[in-house]
């Protein structure tokens, strides 16, 4: 029988961003339930974690902490950066604030950047690590009132696009996640905008294949499988995860 224990890296750690809540959090969990060292990134605490950066992944000083405890670590760098950090903002493109757009673009997309800038470096070296970025199925289709997070996710897909091409010869995994509709508190703010929650979460519901919102802890094993080497052949990849919400078009299920 094969070995089908999950190949993680103990040497060195994972750094995790919004590690406090939602999908981050379900990584941070998945994580140290193997074994794994962590250094998480959130304004707010993450008790799990080996080491905990309390900050604004959009600030590049945040990374310098980050990159000084995984220095502390490890001799020649990072395991994996699994990116989960994010915001939304809801609202029309034709009367929105462009200080909005920044600010989801500082954080979805330059948040990410940063990280990459420092970390990715010392993957390259030693010839081995990963990156996973979660981005969303609306850094590929418009969702109506999303026009902010819908840019900035797309414009982090094509940065995690061009960083793979840059460094997959360097024996760097670089992905994104594309996840549909999941239980977080992201989404249930999303949800809740509308003034009736139930009554959203419904619509969504019956419009995905799957009849349901998708699990933080689902997202979490496929983030942690990309970071690992059962994912060699992957790079660049936009990994769709929505339980068939774009497989299909205009589907809804009986109520």
């Amino acid at each position: 029988m094969p070995d089908l224990t999950l190949p993680l890296d103990h040497s060195r750690p994972y750094v995790v961003t919004g590690a406090a809540s939602g999908i981050g959090a379900a990584v941070v969990d998945l994580l140290s339930e193997h074994g794994a060292t962590t250094v998480t990134v959130d304004l707010a605490d993450q008790p799990r974690a080996t080491v905990h950066v309390s900050g604004d992944v959009a600030d590049p000083g945040t990374w310098e902490v980050v990159g000084r405890h995984v220095d502390e670590t490890s001799t020649d760098g990072a395991a994996a950066l699994i990116t989960c950090a994010g915001a939304i903002h809801i609202g029309a493109v034709t009367t929105a604030d462009p200080a909005e757009y920044e600010r989801l673009f500082r954080i979805n997309t330059l948040g990410v950047l940063h990280g990459l800038q420092r970390l990715v470096p010392a993957m390259a070296a030693r010839g081995d690590g990963a990156v996973v970025a979660v981005a969303s199925v609306d850094s590929l289709f418009a969702e109506d009132m999303m026009g902010a997070y819908a840019t900035s996710k797309g414009a982090l897909l094509q940065l995690i696009r061009s960083a793979a091409v840059e460094h997959t010869r360097h024996g760097v995994r670089i992905n994104a996640v594309c996840p549909g509709a999941v239980d977080t508190p992201l989404l249930r703010h999303h949800l809740s905008s509308t003034g009736d929650e139930t009554a959203a979460r419904r619509r969504v519901e019956n419009s995905t294949p799957a009849g349901r919102l998708l699990t933080t802890l689902e997202m979490a094993r496929l983030l942690v499988f990309l970071s690992t080497p059962w994912a060699s052949s992957m790079a660049g990849a936009a990994v769709v995860a929505d339980g068939g919400l774009t497989a299909t078009y205009d589907f809804r299920l009986d109520d």
